[in-house]
């Protein structure tokens, strides 16, 4: 059996890493691996699928199912899931600062795995997507993908679900939140059909 093992990681931080993380593992119920004590994972992931790592404490090679929610600075730990991950995350938002933080981790990533993955969260006009992805031709990225801005990643953790499971509340959510549910299934379905 093949386990997919994904690291979502920037060394920008307030590009959406940890919400993304956190819509991810709702739906693809991996248990996941945070470098961050303070994590706001853990007010939405049960203690059994958390694993937050103590300063300075090692990683193991996991074979199962794995996301790891990683930030920071490069470091022994960062090395050793980007290493044994089959996928890396970089989020990034439009702005020019994140989008130069996003352009130096994915050169620090390419130095230990090559399949890499860009989400561009937080769009909100209309050519912000394609006027980012312009920036990233030159480089070998695997898949782009756009996740609209909205208020929504704030409500997986007041409401403690996911954003599939949100719209499922009320038809105002449904309505709301329709898009961003359909471009974070997009999202899921690359990394479980591939």
């Amino acid at each position: 059996m093949t386990y997919k093992k994904i690291t979502i990681w920037s060394t920008k931080g307030g590009v959406g890493k940890t919400s993304i993380c956190a819509e991810l593992h709702f739906r693809l119920g991996f248990p996941v691996v945070t470098n961050e004590e303070d994590s706001m994972l853990s007010t939405v992931i049960d203690n059994d699928c958390l694993k937050i790592l103590k300063p300075k404490e090692k990683i193991q090679n996991y074979n199962n199912n794995i996301l790891f929610d990683f930030g920071g600075y490069i470091d022994n730990r960062i090395i050793n899931a980007l290493e044994q991950s089959n996928y890396i995350i970089i989020p990034t938002i439009p702005s020019i600062l994140d989008i130069q933080g996003c352009l130096n981790t994915v050169k620090i990533v390419e130095k230990y795995n090559s399949n890499i993955v860009i989400i561009i969260n937080k769009t909100d006009k209309k050519d912000d997507y394609n006027n980012v992805i312009k920036i990233f031709d030159d480089l070998k990225i695997n898949k782009i993908f756009e996740i609209k801005k909205s208020s929504a990643f704030q409500n997986i953790f007041i409401k403690q679900k996911s954003i599939k499971e949100i719209i499922k509340l009320n038809p105002l959510f449904r309505y709301s939140y329709n898009k961003l549910d359909k471009q974070l299934q997009v999202i899921v379905d690359y990394f479980t059909l591939k």
